[in-house]
């Protein structure tokens, strides 16, 4: 049995309506999340290394910093992004990049417990609310990449 080109066709155009109403969705939710790891990355390193003393000097640490400009760098771009091309399917790989650039950034500010390193499974499921494989794959390329770097770069 076949089916019209005119029945194929219209499916094709309500699958696309649901997975962008759908993606737009979570594109609100994404951009709560970027704003809660904001603040949550700038309590954290406050919370871990607030101030850094050499002699009877003493300032914010870096990671105090680090937390607020790159941090709020991370988050800014990706919502700013959604906010720009909210239906376009190059901005959900722009959150799954900013996604584990925010995991490397976690586990950077803990000194690499092994805690943080969960908030990478914990994005990936994230990411899957998406329901595209590519994706993930582009949050995994992602991990990959930073492991690579700073195995070579900044091992700790």
């Amino acid at each position: 049995m076949s089916t019209s080109p005119q029945i194929v066709d219209s499916t094709n155009k309500l699958f696309k309506q649901r997975y962008e109403k759908e993606c737009l969705r979570v594109n609100g939710f994404m951009k709560w999340l970027m704003i809660a790891q904001w603040f949550t990355g700038v309590v954290f390193a406050t919370y871990f290394s607030p101030l850094t003393w050499i002699g009877n000097h003493f300032e914010l640490h870096v990671h105090v910093w680090a937390s607020i400009l790159i941090g709020g760098s991370l988050s800014g771009f990706a919502i700013l992004w959604l906010r720009i091309y909210p239906t376009a399917p190059h901005s959900r790989h722009v959150v799954a990049i900013t996604q584990m650039l925010w995991s490397a950034l976690l586990i950077h500010l803990s000194g690499g417990r092994i805690e943080t390193h969960f908030h990478v499974f914990a994005s990936l499921a994230i990411l899957s609310i998406y329901r595209d494989w590519t994706i993930l794959i582009t949050a995994t390329a992602v991990v990959a990449v930073d492991h690579f770097v700073r195995g070579v770069f900044y091992p700790l």
